[in-house]
């Protein structure tokens, strides 16, 4: 491509040489066409006056010998003069390089003049200071063409520059390479454009990194807890019944944590690679009876209200419908103290479906709302290990929810506690509509 481009200036440069030399050319043959054509006419006009003098004097009796002074001062023409028929004078010019035009006069009494004209030696000279001043407007015109050529090519250049050096950083994993703006407006929008999308791999790859790092600090941390009293067991560093019984049940709770954080991690990577499961009707009412009845015993353990009422059928699959009302509805109990209440509800919003799960816990602060469905991302208040929080229970619910083209619309006031509203399309003939929804959501929320 730069290399092109420094052709390119060779290329112009080139053709407007060959332009300028063909139009000198042909302005050179032109020009002395034009000229030729005026002069030839002022010949004539010449001619005539000069032919008009000898018929006169002929008429007036010039003898042969007065015929042959004028023929002495007109070095290029032929005088013939005819007295009747009979030829009574001929005289050839001293150079004739070839007839340029004839012309002829009667004579008074009788008879006639011809005066035959011919080129001078070496003919025209032509126009050669013209001809020498276009030549020169000619040159500054492809002087002129060759610093455009060089400026247009730098300003194309730099940019492309710019963004070969960018594209290869970025090849090589370094998302931090922008172009910026510069150069022409097509490049200028190329350079928005790439700019963007390194930001976004940055943000990527910075989200991976922390994930990755939050994954390893997660798994470490009841690892490093089982390890303990495992070494501790085995060293017999225990031996009171009271402190074996925290033992076990300090490694059954970390293992417990260990297993169901994994679990999460695993239905989390299966809704990002696998295809969402068969559409069939569903019945949101049986569906809620469903999950109260899986989550009474843990809302009672927790001394939570929990509360379920709804109605309605969406054409869905119900299998992620209850991973996003699990984690939803697990959510709410873990952070809605002893004596709060959480509930569960349904209704149709024009041809969408929504299922609200509202709790009076804790509450999101409004800074905090946007990446709670961050994975492993989990607010301050959220960070006591005794909730058994995972943090990526959000971030399933959300990915489970656009795999129904559907969306997660959040409503939360710190201290009094949080709306989380799962709103999906009630017929296939809105999941489109509702996939391209949840995308631009998706979009806007990045």
């Amino acid at each position: 491509m730069l290399g092109r481009l420094g052709s390119l200036r060779l290329w112009l440069v080139a053709a407007m040489t060959v332009a300028a030399v063909t139009g000198l050319v042909a302005a050179r043959f032109v020009i002395a066409g034009i000229e030729k054509r005026d002069e030839l006419a002022k010949d004539r006009r010449k001619a005539e006056l000069v032919a008009a003098s000898i018929a006169a004097q002929v008429g007036a009796g010039a003898t042969p010998a007065r015929l042959q002074i004028m023929q002495s001062v007109l070095p290029n023409s032929q005088i013939v003069v005819y007295r009747g028929n009979k030829l009574v004078f001929a005289s050839g010019p001293r150079h004739h390089d070839g007839l340029e035009l004839t012309v002829k006069n009667p004579v008074p009494g009788g008879g006639r003049v011809l005066l035959r004209d011919y080129e001078s030696p070496g003919g025209t000279a032509g126009p050669w200071a013209l001809i020498l001043v276009t030549a020169g407007v000619v040159l500054l015109v492809i002087l002129a063409a060759a610093g455009t050529a060089t400026v247009v090519v730098a300003a194309v250049r730099r940019p492309v520059e710019r963004a070969v050096a960018a594209a290869r950083r970025v090849a090589g994993g370094d998302f931090t390479a922008r172009i910026g703006a510069g150069g022409p407006e097509e490049l200028v929008e190329l350079g928005r454009s790439f700019d963007e999308m390194a930001g976004r791999l940055e943000a990527a790859d910075r989200d991976q990194r922390r994930f990755l790092a939050d994954v390893a600090h997660e798994i470490a941390t009841p690892l490093n807890v089982i390890a303990g009293y495992a070494l501790a067991l085995a060293d017999r560093d225990l031996q009171e019944p009271q402190e074996l019984h925290e033992a076990s049940e300090v490694i059954r709770n970390e293992t417990e944590r260990l297993r169901s954080l994994l679990d999460s991690l695993r239905q989390l990577t299966q809704l990002d690679l696998a295809a969402p499961g068969p559409i069939e009707q569903v019945d949101v009412a049986e569906l809620l009876r469903r999950v109260e009845t899986r989550f009474a015993p843990v809302a009672r353990q927790a001394r939570v209200a929990l509360q379920v009422r709804g109605s309605g059928a969406a054409e869905s699959d119900a299998r992620l419908l209850e991973t996003v009302l699990d984690n939803l509805l697990s959510n709410a109990l873990r952070y809605t103290p002893a004596g709060g209440k959480v509930t569960l509800t349904s209704h149709r919003r024009r041809h969408e479906i929504v299922i609200s799960v509202k709790d009076t816990g804790i509450g999101i602060d409004p800074a905090e709302q946007r990446r709670v469905f961050d994975r492993l991302y989990r607010v301050d208040e959220a960070r006591d290990r005794e909730r058994g929080g995972s943090g990526i229970g959000l971030a399933l619910a959300q990915r489970a929810a656009r795999a129904l083209s559907g969306r997660i619309e959040l409503q939360s006031t710190p201290g009094r506690g949080s709306d989380f509203r799962l709103v999906i399309p009630r017929t296939t003939a809105q999941s489109h509509k509702g996939a391209m929804h949840s995308a631009r959501t998706a979009r806007e929320a990045e």
